[in-house]
């Protein structure tokens, strides 16, 4: 018959034991992080793909590849993806590892979709996200962007706003080279070669909507009757809206009696 062990002396066996194997574990632990600090493991290269028409191969050099810190294994992924987003015209940046001893580094970037004004000067650029970025505006010089301006923060807004009219103008083929968003969520447009709009609030949608169809099929029959372009239309009445025709002289800043009687009748015929 087996003599059960006094319970002090079982627990002198079971901490032994314990403790024996935290020293192996922590013994185990030492030696692996010895060893992946070896030199051995140092990245030997960074392989950089995707849309790299803008990004600046020695904006990658210079700027993200001296901020990867460590090994293979001990780079953080997170940091050097931060240091590939902070690279001009990049909008994200994805990085893994791959062996033996190499990063992959995917790039996503920037897509510009205008320039973005404060309403006195361009201070960036607002990429097909609707988010503002920093970039040397001498490379888009020659992309004909249009120019957008609005409230702190309303970038994405204004490009939502700018998708939705190109669509709108499609028909007339209208091109927007200019889309203002007021203070008080008033839209202005000046159109390419064409008028420009003063299409007030958005804050009732619907509303918007009606004014805005509503100009747009009307807008070629005026031209049409009258055989002039338009030059400005004014689209914040709730049953109609007010135009300028080219060629029609504004003496003293108001409307001459002609330009009167040709918005009337534009209003007339709606």
């Amino acid at each position: 018959m087996t003599r059960e062990l006094p319970l002090d002396i079982r627990l002198m066996n079971v901490t032994s034991r314990a403790l024996l194997w935290l020293f192996m574990l922590g013994a185990l632990a030492v030696a692996g992080n010895w060893l992946v600090q070896r030199p051995w493991w140092a990245i030997r290269s960074v392989r950089v793909e995707g849309n790299l028409q803008h990004v600046s191969a020695t904006a990658l050099r210079g700027e993200a590849l001296p901020r990867l810190q460590g090994n293979f294994f001990t780079v953080s992924l997170a940091a050097a993806q931060q240091a590939f987003d902070q690279v001009p015209w990049v909008r994200k940046a994805v990085v893994q590892r791959v062996w033996p001893l190499s990063l992959l580094v995917t790039l996503e970037a920037q897509q510009p979709l205008a320039f973005w004004s404060d309403g006195s000067s361009v201070v960036g650029l607002v990429n097909t996200h609707g988010q503002l970025f920093e970039a040397n505006l001498g490379e888009v010089q020659d992309m004909a962007l249009p120019s957008f301006s609005g409230p702190a923060g309303s970038e994405g807004r204004v490009a939502q706003m700018y998708a939705e009219l190109s669509r709108d103008f499609a028909p007339l083929k209208w091109k927007i080279v200019k889309l203002e968003m007021g203070a008080e969520g008033n839209w202005r447009v000046q159109v390419e070669d064409g008028p420009r709009l003063d299409l007030g609030s958005d804050h009732d949608a619907q509303a918007f909507q009606q004014r805005l169809q509503r100009f747009l099929v009307l807008a070629p029959r005026v031209q049409a009757r009258y055989g002039r372009a338009l030059t400005s239309a004014d689209l914040r009445y709730s049953n109609g809206f007010a135009v300028r025709l080219a060629g029609v002289d504004l003496p003293g800043g108001k409307p001459d009696s002609k330009t009167t009687q040709r918005q009337g009748k534009a209003r007339e015929h709606r």
